[in-house]
């Protein structure tokens, strides 16, 4: 998840490709009561927001991608003066909340009941939060650029779970997801730690850029190994947690150097150890890189890739993509007023929501 990402333009649709497009007026949505911010020092009571449906276009690859995102799907802009948006999580009541990482804060967007339509100040200062998961007990764990750490939410403060790896200090953790049995995993580049505008600055003392996973049970860290990633980004597991995807956004170091990787690998994990074997190239990304993804009930990745939403299948096929009026960041599936799928999308300056067929992969109880 960097902002390095250059905007890209859409690519000319051809052979047998369609292109799918909607524009209307949509109604502000309603909106339930508000959480309180945790450690907030601003909460404002929100601006209100007029959202818009825009233009969707929607390339179709394969026949089957019409089964995850029909020609008639609306795409919604729900906010757009965001600095740099990433790292969305859906709330328990169906809010969302997002890192607008430059301006230091994280903003709420809240789709139902009086404060519908309205985005807040939900933390401020985040101490450069970008990723965000929610654990199995409902708390908020965020990777932080700030804290060059995995913190956690607990009443209205922030714990810092991990931010050593063998006695020296991590770099920029990125993303994380959280498994079935409570590990974090998170990748740590050093995207963040080098630009001043996301994070405190500070000195690299990690000897590269690598993906880990946390036990907070136990307080053990494991760095991975994933020799084939160069600059670990975002992350997603298989709906079974039998396949690591990551994010190799290689490229976003230097956009002019075309022989740095962009692309997502994938990783066996072992069901007995969780060890990781037999690493490959997923998908070559084009065009910009792999940032954020996520994974859907049918084991479909959903990646960024410049200014669109790629898909594909389990087997690295591309089924299709959805393009955005700017760079995207990340992703989260969730469901709207009358429980239908959609997935909210964070690109630049925006927060999006697109109407899908298909929800999002949830851990499997273990």
């Amino acid at each position: 998840m960097t902002s390095r990402t250059p905007r890209t333009t859409g690519l000319m649709l051809a052979g047998l490709m369609m292109v799918a497009s909607s524009a209307a007026m949509a109604t502000p949505a309603k909106h339930g009561h508000a959480q309180q911010a945790p450690h907030a020092q601003q909460q404002a009571n929100g601006q209100t927001v007029q959202s818009a449906v825009i233009p969707a276009q929607i390339t179709y690859d394969d026949p089957a991608f019409r089964e995850l995102v029909s020609p008639k799907a609306h795409l919604t802009r729900l906010y757009d003066k965001a600095t740099w948006s990433e790292g969305p999580i859906v709330m328990p009541d169906g809010s969302v909340i997002w890192s607008d990482v430059k301006q230091n804060e994280v903003l709420r967007w809240q789709p139902t009941g009086k404060h519908a339509g309205k985005v807040s100040t939900w933390l401020k200062p985040s101490d450069f939060q970008n990723g965000h998961a929610v654990d199995e007990q409902g708390r908020i764990v965020a990777a932080s650029h700030g804290k060059r750490g995995i913190v956690r939410q607990e009443g209205n403060e922030w714990k810092v779970l991990i931010d050593k790896y063998e006695g020296k200090q991590l770099n920029s953790p990125n993303d994380l997801i959280i498994d079935s049995t409570g590990a974090i995993w998170f990748t740590d580049p050093t995207f963040g730690v080098k630009n001043p505008l996301e994070s405190y600055g500070g000195n690299v003392e990690q000897d590269g850029e690598y993906v880990y996973r946390f036990l907070p049970a136990t307080g053990v860290i494991e760095r991975l190994e994933t020799p084939l990633v160069k600059a670990p980004n975002g992350l997603a597991l298989s709906p079974d947690e039998r396949t690591l995807y990551v994010a190799d956004s290689q490229l976003a170091h230097d956009f002019n150097d075309h022989a740095l990787a962009h692309q997502i690998i994938a990783y066996d994990i072992s069901p007995a150890d969780r060890k990781l074997s037999n690493g490959r190239v997923f998908a070559v990304i084009n065009p910009g890189i792999p940032d954020g993804m996520k994974v859907d009930v049918n084991g479909n990745v959903w990646t960024s890739s410049g200014d669109s939403v790629q898909v594909y299948s389990p087997e690295g096929k591309r089924l299709g993509r959805v393009t955005f009026p700017s760079t995207v960041g990340n992703m989260v599936f969730g469901v709207n007023k009358a429980n239908k799928p959609v997935l909210y999308v964070t690109a630049a300056n925006g927060l999006y929501r697109l109407d899908v067929n298909v929800k999002g992969a949830v851990p499997v109880k273990r």
